[in-house]
């Protein structure tokens, strides 16, 4: 597009704000409500891949679908003649990349600040089953007050989606990309995102990539085979917290890694806290509290720990009284860090209730994974006969369920699920959203008949079942099905007969989907069939002849 074509759409382009191998990123103006944004309009070269403009419609589904503060929103997106393009939310205070360009290593805090609210996007992107793929800084914006903003999701893959990158085939920023990636094996999964996070962090602390050779083929080799250096050797002021937390997000093996997102941000605010308290190692394991965060007892830590703080000093002879000298001294430290670690135990079954209880009191699902994380599974697994134990299952249900409709909601989008369970749930759905709750409660009482409760289909049984006794409540309020399909194909004539076209062919089509393989219903079928092929109805609606008496 040339840059004297200074209209597109509705929109009045103004000055380039960046430039990739997919396309152009302008400043734009809505031309009646002087609303600014951002438009990405996509190459001419690229226009013409018939995968590059299946990712460009991708990526609008899915930027259309996340409403997060911490992700660019997208407002929708068109084609004139040649160009293709999408409309997002404008983001002008820059990007990460352009603050470590500009200053180089940020302070501890700041990376901890940015790390939390990377970590929220992630974890909202994570539960709609998004994995971002290209999570670098150039990618991570700034608004004017300093708040994170994820942007470009043009190689996101779908968990549940058409895939569009061919197998062991590579996508991503190389500085940046994860073993899995470069191998093609295991598949992407969440973690992914988390090992890039860990070369963000890292870059942000230090200034530079945890990994940079002279060549692309050595940074993917040390990607796939050399540790990651740790912060601490590069910079002394780094917690030491956050010097393990970005090791265990720099792991080759993705199940060594956090567990999800949430997880991590748990682990940035322990980490923010000790560092705040000066609290260390021996302060946590005193406490008996759990942590996100591993402390690596292997040989080579104590090496490399006693390399940071340098080659020690001939010492003179000691004759301070023994009470004065280290070795006693010592000995009294561990002895008082004994003492406190024996009577602070870890807690017990009512305080780990407790402290879930409060949790999930919250109506914020990131404290309900906590709760899961932290206290609820631990409570089941010391105490699995406690009393409190059946309130602790239906409470990790209640989470699981949660997420399960979050990822049915993108699920549905795509018409692909994760499940049969998941399928057979949203099968149901259709036809209560249509009105035709007495189809839908068979359905939704058929599932657990059907699928065992157990691992990924779980969730969907209980929803199933909770579904069911809702509607069971309302049992005299369901109606009859038969009558209720008459009034919808008499609502579509009208609807028909008032120029809503489009409007009856919904009901038209969905009666056609819904009940084509009902024998019961077969002439109210074929009315819709026929009406969806423009015959008019041969007598009155609803005295069709053929209707059962």
């Amino acid at each position: 597009m040339s840059v004297e074509q200074r209209r597109l759409g509705p929109f009045v382009l103004q000055e380039r704000l960046g430039e990739g191998g997919m396309g152009t990123v302008f400043r734009a103006t809505h031309a009646e409500s002087r609303r600014a944004v951002a438009i990405k309009v996509l190459s001419a070269k690229a226009a013409g891949s018939k995968r590059i403009v299946a990712r460009f419609a991708r990526e609008l589904e899915i930027l259309k679908a996340l409403k997060h503060p911490h992700i660019v929103r997208c407002y929708g997106g068109g084609r004139q003649g040649n160009d293709i393009y999408l409309v997002m939310e404008l983001v002008t205070g820059g990007s990460l990349a352009g603050l470590i360009k500009r200053r180089g290593r940020l302070p501890w805090e700041a990376v901890i600040d940015y790390g939390l609210q990377i970590c929220e996007g992630l974890a909202y992107a994570h539960d709609w089953g998004v994995i971002h793929r290209d999570l670098t800084p150039a990618n991570l914006l700034l608004t004017e007050d300093g708040q994170i903003k994820i942007a470009d999701f043009g190689i996101a893959r779908v968990q549940y989606g058409k895939r569009l990158t061919a197998a062991k085939h590579t996508l991503g920023t190389v500085a940046y990309m994860s073993p899995e990636q470069i191998r093609g094996e295991p598949p992407v999964s969440h973690r992914t995102d988390l090992y890039t996070l860990g070369c963000v962090l890292f870059e942000l602390l230090t200034g530079k990539l945890p990994f940079n050779p002279d060549s692309t083929a050595q940074m993917l080799f040390q990607h796939l085979e050399e540790p990651a250096p740790r912060v601490a050797s590069l910079v002394l002021d780094c917690p030491v917290w956050l010097d393990l937390l970005i090791g265990q997000l720099l792991e080759k093996d993705p199940l060594r890694r956090p567990h999800d997102a949430a997880a991590v941000a748990q682990a940035l605010g322990e980490a923010r806290q000790k560092a705040a308290t000066g609290a260390g190692v021996a302060g946590q394991a005193a406490e008996g509290r759990p942590s996100k965060i591993r402390v690596p007892r292997e040989k080579a830590e104590t090496q490399e720990v006693r390399k940071l703080l340098g080659r020690k000093k001939k010492r003179k002879k000691d004759t301070a009284p023994f009470y004065e000298r280290a070795w006693f001294l010592a000995a009294c430290l561990v002895l008082v860090v004994g003492a406190a670690a024996w009577s602070l135990w870890p807690p017990g079954e009512a305080e780990l209730y407790a402290k879930a209880e409060r949790l999930m009191a919250s109506e914020d699902q990131v404290k309900w994974k906590q709760a899961r994380d932290s206290y609820l599974e631990p409570l089941l697994k010391r105490f699995p006969e406690s009393e409190h134990a059946p309130q602790a299952r239906a409470w990790i249900d209640q989470i699981e369920m949660a997420g399960a409709e979050k990822r049915l909601a993108a699920h549905e989008k795509f018409g692909k699920y994760d499940t049969e369970g998941e399928r057979l749930y949203a099968d149901a759905r259709r036809y209560e959203q249509f009105g035709d709750r007495v189809t839908a409660l068979e359905k939704y009482q058929s599932i657990p008949q059907l699928i065992q409760a157990e691992g990924k289909e779980r969730p969907f049984v209980k929803l199933a079942e909770r579904r069911a006794r809702e509607l069971l409540a309302q049992t005299d309020e369901l109606g009859d099905r038969l009558a209720l399909i008459e009034a919808r194909l008499d609502d579509a004539d009208r609807l028909d007969s008032e120029g809503k076209r489009m409007d009856a062919r919904k009901i038209w089509n969905s009666i056609v989907t819904l009940y084509g393989d009902n024998r019961e219903l077969q002439p109210q079928v074929e009315r819709a069939q026929q009406r969806l092929s423009g015959e008019e109805p041969a007598t009155a609606p609803g005295t069709e002849t053929g209707e059962p008496e």
